[in-house]
């Protein structure tokens, strides 16, 4: 379990959560989104709403929090407003208004804000700003993201306090309700001028997406909000192909085809070593679930010691070839490579060797590959999706079929209760003109569930499952980045895990 939701297990709240309420407490926002609006997100975004009159967990804590800021404020100066807003490093903008409404605690603010917000009042009687890595910032940014959970699970449980116009509570009534049922929500696109999105992973959390592009760039995002968490990330030479999160969330992992892998601090935005080199075009980029390797694919794959990275060795060897398809990894150490004639292999990740003979059932290469959570099934795609056991090495189903003549992503949720394949003619010399779709399976009984329509015109290049097994994100060369929500399979059913 991811650590911050392991804090919020451990505490009184956790009872509150609900399968479908981590993304969807702030309703005002969602439903403003269904209207279609899609803006650059601003330096300062209240998601909280008033708390003033609200009850719960969330106003309790949120208020004793605004304590310790004012506490903090006065240890280092007790400076004004204004001379808070003025401290403020380039890049980021604080203003009196959030400030005020951060101290006094009547609004949380969004994460960056508030460590921005942090890092002032922790040096200002230096004159100076505290860095990311002063020893205090741990701390707040826990903080943060337990108010940040508090505040969804208490939405959750009494929707009525939420700071909602008259007129829209009848909508998020259906909302709610259509959610809770398990059926899907279509949202706009995201953004529809992105060049091509190539690549997209959600943070641990949640609470970002990163997306890659065809103009040389990395772009965070806020799930809730659906607008730009700060400006793109510059630094490869060429098109992004691939993003990923270290387990904790602290680091993001982004390959190019300059043959470079990058990381990046995610709090800060820069990069902290030096790129990373490849044999070819960089297709993915996977960190190991302990976070201490990264495996990068290129022509080959090769394993990147980062247990301190800001310093990564590179291993010995590398291995691996005629690839296919970008690998996956489980939590027990497996690696698994997808090859041309539909071979599928398996590997010990550590030592990069071989575990058995390789499993063949395809016809065609394959070009997609997905470990369900606790690594018992693997799904293998290539014109049809393949089940097998990973530990007897046999297929378990009939093969699924799609609705497209390739499947080119493949992805089983997070709570192991449904699997998504996207395929389309991946080989058209025409991009943009073959229709791509979205088969759908609960894993119970592998039955197909009903399908949204995907909303991209041509290839679709990325996508990307939410931890919280709800929300389904896909980017294509259309530039359209969506985000929605996945029809369930009933919560009595047990899922393949």
């Amino acid at each position: 379990m991811h650590t911050a939701l392991h804090r919020c297990a451990s505490a009184p709240f956790s009872s509150c959560f609900q399968q479908t309420s981590v993304f969807f407490g702030d309703l005002q926002k969602l439903l403003s989104n269904l209207g279609g609006r899609s803006e650059e997100l601003p330096p300062y975004t209240s998601t909280g709403g008033d708390v003033r009159s609200a009850e719960g967990d969330f106003g309790r804590e949120l208020k004793l929090a605004a304590a310790e800021l004012r506490m903090l404020r006065a240890r280092h100066g007790d400076p004004t407003l204004t001379q808070i807003a003025a401290r403020a490093p380039r890049g980021q903008r604080l203003s009196a208004s959030g400030i005020s409404a951060a101290l006094r605690g009547h609004s949380l603010p969004s994460r960056d804000y508030y460590l921005t917000l942090v890092r002032v009042l922790l040096a200002y009687d230096t004159n100076k700003v505290a860095s990311l890595q002063h020893p205090e910032i741990p701390q707040w940014r826990d903080r943060w993201q337990r108010l940040s959970l508090l505040r969804h699970a208490q939405s959750s449980r009494a929707p009525a306090l939420l700071p909602i116009e008259h007129h829209a509570a009848l909508s998020e009534q259906v909302v709610l309700a259509a959610l809770r049922r398990g059926q899907h929500v279509q949202l706009p696109p995201t953004a529809v001028d992105l060049g091509g999105v190539w690549a997209a992973a959600f943070s641990p959390d949640g609470f970002l997406l990163a997306t890659g592009h065809g103009a040389k760039t990395v772009q965070l995002w806020d799930t809730i909000e659906q607008r730009r968490a700060g400006p793109a990330l510059f630094g490869h030479t060429d098109r992004v192909m691939s993003v990923a999160f270290s387990p904790d969330g602290r680091l993001l992992a982004t390959g190019s085809e300059d043959g470079t892998a990058r990381l990046w601090d995610v709090d800060s935005r820069t990069l902290i070593t030096e790129p990373l080199d490849s044999a070819g075009f960089v297709d993915s980029v996977r960190f190991a679930p302990d976070g201490q390797s990264l495996y990068i694919q290129g022509r080959t794959i090769r394993r990147w010691d980062i247990t301190d990275p800001r310093q990564p060795r590179k291993g010995e060897k590398h291995f691996a070839n005629n690839l296919t398809s970008a690998p996956v990894l489980s939590t027990d150490g497996l690696l698994i490579t997808g090859h041309a004639g539909g071979v599928a292999q398996l590997w010990e990740a550590q030592e990069q060797t071989r575990i058995d003979a390789p499993l063949r059932g395809h016809e065609s290469d394959v070009t997609a590959l997905a470990l369900a959570p606790r690594g018992d099934v693997l799904a293998t795609g290539s014109n049809d999706v393949q089940l097998w056991d990973v530990r007897t090495r046999q297929m378990i189903h009939e093969p699924l079929k799609c609705s497209g003549d390739m499947v080119t992503e493949i992805a089983f949720s997070l709570d192991g209760r449904i699997l998504v394949a996207v395929s389309g003619d991946r080989v058209s010399s025409d991009p943009e003109e073959p229709d791509f779709s979205f088969n759908i399976w609960e894993t119970t009984t592998w039955t197909e569930l009903p399908s949204p329509h995907i909303g991209h015109s041509g290839h679709v290049t990325a996508s990307a499952f939410s931890p919280d097994s709800r929300l389904f994100a896909t980017g294509g060369i259309d530039g359209h980045l969506r985000i929605r929500t996945l029809p369930t399979a009933m919560l009595g059913q047990r899922p393949v895990t």
